[in-house]
């Protein structure tokens, strides 16, 4: 090991202040860095930050639009089926009242013509 060079006590504690002054120097060029750097990142980081935010909520609403609009359809598809169906039934009890309607007609129409028979002295 006679090419390693380790610093220790025996050089007269030249390598002891050499190294706390270098991790000094290193703490505050980190600082400093940290200092100016950092709020130089925030403002350049804002704009993407409140884009990204801008896009999700772009994203949100066309996913309510895409529901309300899913919610519609089912919706009006129902009311379409219900309507059908209560034509249907409407047309069946328009159907069955005009048969009765009918029916009640002759039946009067016998009526005033055995009254007619019966003034006219015809039985």
């Amino acid at each position: 090991m006679k090419g390693l060079k380790i610093a220790g006590p025996k050089q007269g504690g030249k390598s002891t202040t050499m190294s706390m002054l270098k991790r000094i120097f290193w703490g505050l060029g980190a600082a400093t860095l940290t200092y100016v750097v950092v709020p130089k990142m925030r403002k350049m980081a804002k704009p993407v930050v409140n884009k990204g935010m801008d896009n999700i909520k772009n994203m949100a609403e066309k996913g309510k639009q895409t529901i309300e609009n899913y919610k519609s359809r089912c919706e009006n598809e129902l009311n379409d089926m219900t309507i059908d169906t209560s034509l249907g039934q409407v047309k069946i009890h328009n159907d069955i009242i005009s048969n009765k309607i009918n029916t009640l007609q002759e039946m009067v129409n016998k009526l005033q013509n055995e009254i007619n028979q019966l003034k006219n002295g015809n039985i």
